[in-house]
């Protein structure tokens, strides 16, 4: 019985989602998507998303209208008032895995889908194939395979040094850290956008005072836009350019989902199933 009335809760989240997104689609806003791994098996996990289903994830986007962006036409919006296309989303990726050189970027090209990565900077391995920081994490890409895809359907923004949670690190360690991230991207000569993606989503949630004084340190330190996870999606224009929400992806949901989520009610799934 339990099963069943989850299965009906189910089926009317989707359905009044589907009719919410059709009725609201006059007023405009940005789905930032996030993903992480891109994984070549069959089975994905909470951080990696298959290679089948991102072709599923890109054909959809494609046939239904939308149009990716990179991180600089979301500043030239926001600073410039430039116009975005008229469905836009953006693809994010956080960390710098190497699997997005090997797995994702072949697929860039092939549907035509443009990509912003946050990188883990001491997470890169340099032209001698040394990383600078300790890293726990998995293989991450090369400065060569970096520059590659920078070259056409990547841009790139700042995850931190080694992937420490400012929401834990004092304001005098989140400059010292936002500054060594720069600096050692430079020295790789990576080219970056003015971006930064809070580490595990975090942003000083329940200190006021400090996220406040963060934004000052991200503004001090020249970056422009900010980006945490929030699983909703923000309409537009944006109202904190240090606050900008992103959409969780993960290689569990079906296709179903990543709708879902893509629409902006991934959030509100979520609630009903806390309670099944």
């Amino acid at each position: 019985m339990v099963y069943i009335i989850l299965v009906v809760v189910l089926l009317l989240v989707v359905v009044i989602a589907a009719l919410a997104y059709k009725m609201s689609s006059f007023i405009s806003g940005l789905p930032i998507l996030n993903y992480h791994k891109i994984g070549s098996g069959n089975k994905g996990d909470f951080l990696t998303v298959t290679t089948s289903q991102l072709k599923q994830h890109f054909e959809y986007l494609n046939k239904n209208g939308y149009t990716t962006i990179f991180l600089s036409e979301l500043l030239d919006y926001v600073e410039q008032k430039k116009a975005l296309p008229a469905k836009p989303v953006m693809i994010t990726l956080d960390d710098g895995y190497r699997d997005n050189f090997t797995n994702l970027y072949p697929l860039l090209k092939e549907y035509n889908i443009k990509a912003n990565i946050f990188l883990v900077a001491g997470f890169i391995e340099s032209p001698d194939n040394k990383h600078v920081a300790d890293n726990p994490m998995g293989e991450f890409m090369h400065r060569d395979e970096a520059l590659t895809m920078s070259k056409d359907m990547v841009q790139y923004g700042l995850h931190t040094y080694h992937h420490h949670s400012y929401s834990k690190l004092s304001l005098t360690e989140i400059a010292e850290d936002l500054n060594r991230t720069k600096a050692r991207l430079q020295q790789l000569g990576i080219p970056i956008q003015p971006c930064h993606a809070y580490t595990f989503g975090a942003y000083n949630q329940k200190d006021e005072t400090k996220r406040l004084a963060m934004f000052d340190i991200l503004k001090q330190n020249d970056i422009r836009l900010a980006f945490r996870v929030s699983n909703w999606v923000d309409k537009l224009p944006v109202k904190n350019k240090f606050f900008i929400s992103r959409i969780h992806v993960s290689g569990l949901f079906p296709l179903w989902k990543f709708k879902l989520a893509l629409w902006g009610y991934i959030k509100v799934l979520n609630r009903f199933e806390k309670f099944f």
